[in-house]
């Protein structure tokens, strides 16, 4: 319930119209509530006097005051789906952009398909619970209340009794809302795992196709959503088993009064008239209702409840990376690197890379080579801050990167990294993803050394032509080139290139270092390749092997000195 109370603090800004909505609640329900009296009036005063009079007001009256409660609900509805909608309009924006605060480690943590329920079926659930079920919560208060008090005036004695029949009632209700919240979080999960690979699968359609593993998916997803099935059901159960409890329980209140009531009928001037028995059950009509609606209140809350945890748990995720107060800001940066005995681990495990010390000058291009798993990319995701290292200390022009402000340092240094992932668009909006007001000419002129330009002239609609989702209209090859186009165009300080040849062929990866080599604008390159041919043009050559540097030195002079090195020329020349 804290969960669902903090979140409601993102209706503040519409707290106008959301208090305009209860006051009006509040008045359609007391217009509701003048109805039993109305018609008690209409009895006794007219039927049992003969007063065609007093029956034609009553019911004019009746009238009046249910199309006057009418449109004030309607009003009141309209004003709470303004405030649902502007709260679960501001909350997806609250969280997107605390995740876009995330670091690498934060999505290490945290799977797509979580963040997509939580951000999306999550909030709609919350905004369901403020439009509907907190409605109906009120107006269910207000009634039971209203209709309580008037039974209370009309006859003590049978109000006594239904006053015993609702705290009964109530207790059952707090007891089953505490029961099955826990249940509703198990329902939330399971959908978090059926979204999860769902969304796996769609992402790698290709690959369980070109692997014939369409079957197995099936079975994994079957067995999620079977989870899902069963864990929901036995909600549905329960939901479905408190309805017809709380329908009974009404319709024995109500047919306690009518008995108890038709028994004190007609026994005298001082007990109960037939006008207050039918103004008495009507009332109790109005209180059972509430009663009646607990089942799909509980729902409600309890749905909510569990949406609100796990929005709020989301919400309270820190950023494993932040800036500092007073972050440095550096304009025209050279691009000198230096890592000073740097050691990183990923969480407790062991070191990825360590007791690093390496000094990259402004300008020089750089290739790293090494096996698999040899710390390659972790040493390079620490330069723009993706990571943090545990020890030691990255300057960035003899400042410290965790002194540096996030857009300072990652404007100046640009990574394309082994994943290549493009944006559902234009070929265009994906080259100047980085630099949006880059000219047409300067997207071509990026394009062309990465040699992208060639397949973009055979296109339809050429830098326009739509690239599909995560780029799916275009070949391995052709993505690459795209991203490291776009890499190009972006200018940095600092370019990182990470192993972003791999689809392409000796020629092209040749042809795309040479042209970047060329280029007027000088940059730090840092290119991370497997092959030898896309390192061994570098000023230097860095070789690595289980997190630390085995090698330093150009590329013939590592041939005659370093056996790795020589071995990987070796076992690719044979390839080749």
């Amino acid at each position: 319930m804290k969960s669902l109370l903090k979140i409601l603090k993102f209706i503040k800004p519409y707290m106008g119209r959301f208090i305009g909505a209860f006051i009006l609640l509040l008045i359609s329900t007391g217009l509701n509530l003048i109805q039993p009296k109305l018609s008690q009036w209409a009895i006794d005063s007219g039927i049992a006097e003969g007063s065609r009079l007093i029956i034609i007001g009553a019911a004019a009256a009746m009238l009046v005051s249910g199309l006057i409660g009418a449109m004030f609900n309607f009003q009141s509805g309209k004003m709470l789906i303004y405030s649902a909608l502007g709260m679960s309009y501001d909350l997806r924006n609250t969280l997107f952009k605390h995740i876009s605060s995330f670091s690498f480690s934060n999505f290490d943590k945290w799977r797509t398909g979580e963040l997509m329920v939580r951000m999306n079926s999550d909030v709609d659930t919350v905004r369901m619970f403020i439009r509907m079920g907190l409605f109906m919560l009120v107006q269910s208060f207000f009634m039971l209340i209203g209709s309580l008090f008037a039974m209370y005036i009309t006859d003590v004695r049978l109000a006594n009794l239904m006053a015993v029949i609702m705290a009964f009632t109530l207790v059952l209700f707090i007891v089953l809302t505490k029961f099955i919240r826990p249940i509703f979080l198990k329902v939330r999960k399971a959908l978090d795992k059926v979204n999860n690979v769902l969304q796996e699968n769609l992402a790698g359609a290709k690959l369980v196709r070109a692997l014939s593993r369409q079957e197995d998916e099936k079975k994994k997803f079957h067995n999620k959503n079977r989870s899902l099935y069963d864990i929901s059901l036995k909600v549905g159960v329960l939901i479905g088993f408190l309805f017809p409890m709380l329908m009974f329980i009404g319709n024995g209140a109500l047919l306690a009064t009518l008995w108890f009531g038709g028994l004190e009928v007609g026994q005298g001037p001082d007990v109960l008239t037939l006008g207050e028995l039918v103004a008495f059950n009507n009332y109790a009509m109005m209180a059972i209702f509430p009663i009646l609606m607990l089942a799909m209140v509980l729902n409600f809350i309890a749905m909510a409840i569990a949406s609100a945890d796990r929005i709020i748990e989301l919400l309270e995720e820190k950023p494993a990376l932040t800036e500092i107060p007073d972050a440095v800001v550096l304009d025209n940066i050279r691009g000198d690197v230096e890592f000073k005995n740097v050691c990183f681990k990923y969480g407790a495990g062991e070191c990825a890379i360590e007791n690093i010390d390496l000094s990259i000058k402004a300008g020089e291009r750089i290739g790293i080579i090494g096996t698999t798993g040899s710390g390659k990319s972790t040493l390079v995701n620490l330069i723009p801050r993706y990571y943090d290292c545990s020890s030691g200390e990255i300057t960035l022009d003899d400042v410290d990167v965790k002194n540096m402000s996030f857009e300072s340092l990652r404007g100046n240094i640009i990574s394309a990294l082994q994943e290549t992932v493009l944006f559902s668009g234009s070929i265009r909006d994906n080259i100047r993803f980085g630099r949006p007001d880059a000219s047409d000419a300067e997207i071509e002129r990026a394009a062309k050394d990465a040699c992208a330009w060639e397949f973009i002239t055979t296109k339809e609609n050429g830098l326009d032509e739509e690239v599909g989702e995560r780029g799916g209209a275009l070949s391995g090859g052709q993505r690459q080139r795209i991203a490291i186009a776009r890499s190009i165009l972006a200018k940095p300080a600092v370019l990182i290139l990470d192993d972003v040849t791999s689809a392409l062929d000796l020629e092209t990866e040749t042809t795309i270092l040479n042209n970047l080599y060329k280029r007027k604008e000088r940059m730090t390159t840092i290119i991370i390749s497997q092959k030898i041919n896309a390192v061994k043009h570098a000023d230097r050559v860095i070789i690595m092997d289980r997190g630390k540097i085995t090698g330093i030195g150009q590329h013939g002079d590592l041939l005659k000195s370093n056996d790795m090195y020589r071995e990987i020329e070796n076992t690719q020349s044979v390839l080749v």
